[in-house]
């Protein structure tokens, strides 16, 4: 029996690369990276819709504003970060804008000396040095929306990661109790 099916973008990324930036959603989301990973909060509030939702891996949701404050303080503990893209599927909303279900690794650098007192033992992509790295998956949905930067905006927003390992060498570094861990 045949199954209803829709077109889609697949794509198996090196980073952002050529191959996923070709794509304007992918585009919009490279844009946006640039300013969060740059922990230029204010700057991404063009990126993000008024009424946009916010699921963090725990599953608790957040809606409006509180949705752009919450994505922001699951960063805030982070010095550096950056996320490199590695798989991804596009497909195009009735409203002609776009769904994202994609995965990435995330290197982060925690305040302080690296937990091991070694070199930072995970490279990005680039050859950058990282302290820490985790794997998520993401669910993006993005609207159009002449006043958004390259007419989009960020509507939907969902973690699925398991940030266990990087909070790990927090709390080893005193730098959040082990109790936060599972709240």
């Amino acid at each position: 029996m045949p199954f209803p099916t829709q077109p889609a973008f697949v794509l198996h990324a090196q980073g952002w690369d050529a191959n996923l930036l070709a794509h304007p959603m992918a585009a919009f989301l490279y844009a946006h990276e640039h300013v969060f990973d740059a922990k230029d909060f204010e700057g991404c509030r063009p990126f993000y819709h008024p009424d946009m939702t916010y699921i963090k891996g725990t599953g608790k949701v957040f809606s409006g504003h509180e949705a752009h404050t919450a994505t922001h303080a699951d960063y805030a503990l982070f010095d550096k970060y950056f996320h490199e893209p590695s798989f991804g599927v596009i497909t195009e909303n009735p409203d002609g804008g776009y769904r994202l279900f994609g995965s990435a690794k995330m290197f982060v650098n925690l305040p302080g000396p690296p937990v091991d007192d070694a070199n930072k033992k995970f490279t990005d992509l680039q050859g950058r040095k990282w302290e820490c790295q985790g794997h998520g998956a993401f669910l993006f949905d993005v609207v159009k929306d002449e006043a958004g930067p390259q007419g989009f905006r960020i509507k939907f927003f969902q973690i699925f990661a398991d940030p266990t390992a990087i909070l790990g060498d927090a709390v080893k570094k005193g730098l959040m109790p082990a109790e936060a861990i599972i709240q």
